[in-house]
């Protein structure tokens, strides 16, 4: 151990020595050295310095406060048969095979559920039952495993990442029949991750996101049309396509140009879905559209508008 020594109030102290309890005070301890001393430290040019540090607040035991145990007690509500007041009998019939209009009877499967939450949670769904109806609403072109997954989340539960993978689309069916919009969109959030647009596939695809309007994944098939338009030509047919896309496939090519540096104007024309359905969500509003929809949201929402502005001011 290297020590020291330093003069302090006329008395050579001890650097790494005892007897110095008498030069402590709130700062720590008052002592200092010469700089020409300090330098025969220095390690290749640096002054390394251990510090050890103590304190004499005694420590409080960490008191255990519970959070709010809403999500927890609404989940044990869920496919609870005494707790709910309308029942549904999901599966039952499913298509023998592709394309053929002959189907197959198989066991249904029973779940339970509460009008109420469904009201809030699920509305289409909810349309379909009323409190404490004695038959079981027959659920079809539905997979049980399915319906289970919607069910648990309207119950606050929350559908992993792998389900989602492994279901996106018959989610994203399921969810846009019954109203479930957030669900809906986690699914879609998911297929557009994980789906490669190909100029063998743009087509379907964009179909497809057409017809549940879907449009974070219309947006990356819009993003491929315009950063792909050569290889297309001459390869894939546009004569089933909705004329309302020719607007899409043009706002695709305006945020390139944005992003290079080479376009202005309104900027809800150009705005990119994610920052659309942050806004819409922001404002309380419904963020299951297409882009023309939630455009035209916004636009009657805006801050500017007085008619908004009363709405905010209302209990």
């Amino acid at each position: 151990k290297r020590t020291f020594q330093a003069k302090w109030d006329d008395k050579m102290i001890t650097f790494g020595g005892e007897g110095q309890e008498e030069y402590i005070n709130g700062w720590g301890k008052l002592i200092f050295a010469k700089r020409e001393t300090m330098l025969t430290y220095l390690d290749n040019g640096t002054l390394k310095l251990e510090v050890h540090l103590r304190t004499y607040k005694k420590a409080e035991p960490d008191s255990f406060v519970p959070s709010n145990s809403f999500c927890d007690n609404m989940l044990k509500g869920f496919n609870n048969e005494e707790m709910s007041d309308v029942t549904f009998e999901v599966g039952g019939e499913v298509e023998s095979a592709a394309n053929r209009r002959k189907r197959a009877k198989t066991t249904p499967t029973t779940f339970h559920a509460g009008h109420l939450i469904l009201k809030l949670n699920a509305p289409s769904l909810a349309d379909m039952c009323k409190p404490g109806d004695e038959a079981a609403v027959p659920i079809n072109g539905v997979e049980p495993e399915v319906f289970k997954m919607l069910l648990y989340f309207c119950y606050g539960g929350k559908v992993s990442e792998d389900e989602l993978e492994a279901n996106a689309k018959a989610i994203i069916e399921a969810a846009d029949r019954f109203g479930i919009v957030n669900l809906k969109l986690q699914a879609e959030a998911v297929l557009t991750k994980q789906t490669e647009v190909t100029v063998d596939n743009m087509l379907d695809n964009l179909l497809y996101a057409t017809s549940k309007n879907l449009a974070l994944f219309l947006e990356k098939i819009m993003d491929f049309v315009a950063e792909n338009g050569s290889m297309l030509l001459g390869k894939v047919s546009f004569g089933d396509v909705p004329s309302n896309l020719i607007s899409d496939i043009l706002t695709a090519v305006a945020q390139g140009k944005k992003s290079a540096g080479g376009v202005a104007g309104d900027d809800l024309q150009i705005m990119r879905v994610g920052e659309m359905r942050k806004r819409l969500h922001d404002k309380g509003l419904c963020i299951d559209g297409d882009r023309e929809t939630m455009i035209a949201l916004l636009r009657e929402n805006s801050e500017s508008s007085p008619s908004a502005s009363r709405v905010k001011l209302e209990p």
